[in-house]
């Protein structure tokens, strides 16, 4: 719930472990675009394209996040130690953008 905080064109966050969603929070005013079955090969598509990066790790180093834009929907996959933390914003969302700036005044 905290990460959909942080800015409201996040519309969904879940965290992806052994290829499985083992939480998430969706935001109220987000609905879903897929339904149960397509949500569930949408995560699973998430890991299976993370295990993919894996294949690189010793020639160009690990992954540390992946973007794939759409045109309803922008998905962010973010590579932690133990598994994926993965987020769908609006397509409009600036992903290059530095809140602490804008923190600092």
């Amino acid at each position: 719930m905290q990460i959909l905080g942080l800015d409201r064109s996040v519309r969904f966050v879940g965290r992806i472990k052994d290829r499985k969603l083992i939480s998430f929070a969706r935001s109220p005013d987000a609905a879903p675009l897929l339904d149960e079955e397509l949500s569930s090969m949408a995560h699973y598509q998430a890991s299976v394209k993370a295990s993919w990066e894996d294949m690189f790790n010793e020639a160009l180093g690990k992954t540390n996040w992946m973007i794939t834009s759409k045109e309803k929907v922008k998905l962010i996959t973010l590579f932690l130690d133990d598994g994926l933390l993965i987020l769908s914003t609006e397509p409009n969302s600036n992903h290059d953008h530095d809140n602490s700036e804008d923190k600092k005044s």
